[in-house]
């Protein structure tokens, strides 16, 4: 079993070298938010349009909006939607709302100022799980370019579930794919599966334990891990997204704390540089001098020279030099 273990985390450190979680370091230590004291939270989401997050918890189903300093905006409540774990940001003021009871909730809340109710009876529901116990759904993510939920259960036994967005907008029930058996694959690295968040530059997963105090980068195909991030407090984290278009990371945490995580700019690999002659030169072989691996596949190559082109054209999706 030891010699197992000592595999296991080799195997991790090999795979690990270079995916983005290498790049993070702990920016704001666990802080808690002013406002929050009733409940438990248990999920976040970062709205891309407003630049707000949404903090829910798992009594009542309040959420809060806060902006990206964790200050309270406003008040959404009303969502009895069950024991609600997790919330996901989807576009056009839509959100979905994950709970331990194997439902998934599609419905809007709409931009405002003022604080505001919301009927779970509005919301699509999608039944996808029928968990036994309190072991059921944590988290929940969403590709918006392939419209495919990401959703992990919490343990006995583990599980990732994936599915592609319904056609109709009607209740709904269906059976989800299970691409990797998450409870073997992460045996000894994840004692339990608590949120996770899409990450557009990879195209794979974010996966946090709170048990583990450990975020890892997974790919949603295979399960195999490209990297690790063992985070230094021992608060119940229970919630994790992007929050700014240099995908720092926020924790948060029960009952009423936050994290964040700060990874280096892209745009810092630039910095002096007006063209990217050296980079074209390292892809042809002439020069090896740029190790600029901007979509952290292990490769250097022509889209990594996209990348950069648009860094240099002030492209904000990559440019975070602000």
């Amino acid at each position: 079993m030891g010699n197992l273990f000592f595999f296991t985390l080799f195997f991790i450190a090999i795979h690990a070298q270079d995916g983005p979680l290498n790049y993070y370091a702990l920016t704001t230590p666990a802080t808690e938010i002013a406002g929050i004291i009733n409940g438990e939270l248990s999920g976040v989401t970062w709205n891309k349009v407003n630049n707000h997050l949404y903090m829910i918890e798992d009594d009542y189903g309040t959420i809060w909006e806060t902006d990206t300093n964790c200050n309270i905006l406003r008040t959404i409540s009303g969502g009895t939607f069950g024991d609600t774990e997790d919330i996901a940001f989807l576009g056009h003021d839509e959100f979905a709302v994950v709970t331990e009871e194997g439902d998934l909730y599609i419905g809007n809340i709409p931009h405002s100022e003022d604080d505001m109710v919301i009927d779970p009876d509005d919301f699509q529901k999608i039944t996808f799980a029928y968990p036994d116990g309190n072991n059921g759904p944590e988290g929940v993510t969403y590709n918006l370019l392939t419209e495919t939920f990401y959703i992990v259960k919490e343990k006995n036994p583990q599980a990732f579930y994936r599915f592609q967005r319904p056609g109709t907008s009607a209740d709904t029930v269906i059976t989800p794919d299970i691409p990797f058996d998450a409870e073997s694959i992460f045996d000894g690295i994840m004692e339990d599966l608590s949120a996770l968040t899409f990450d557009e530059r990879t195209g794979r997963i974010l996966i946090l334990s709170d048990d583990s105090h450990r975020i890892i980068d997974v790919d949603p195909e295979t399960g195999t891990i490209h990297g690790v991030l063992d985070m230094s407090d021992a608060t119940q984290h229970e919630g994790i997204s992007f929050y700014n278009n240099n995908y720092d990371l926020i924790i948060t945490s029960e009952p009423n704390y936050y994290t964040t995580y700060s990874s280096a700019c892209y745009a810092d690999n630039l910095h002096g540089f007006e063209n990217t002659v050296c980079l074209e030169q390292t892809i042809l072989e002439i020069e090896q001098d740029c190790n600029w691996d901007f979509d952290f596949n292990y490769k250097i190559n022509v889209i990594d020279l996209l990348i950069a082109n648009d860094i240099l054209n002030g492209y904000d999706h990559y440019d975070c030099s602000d």
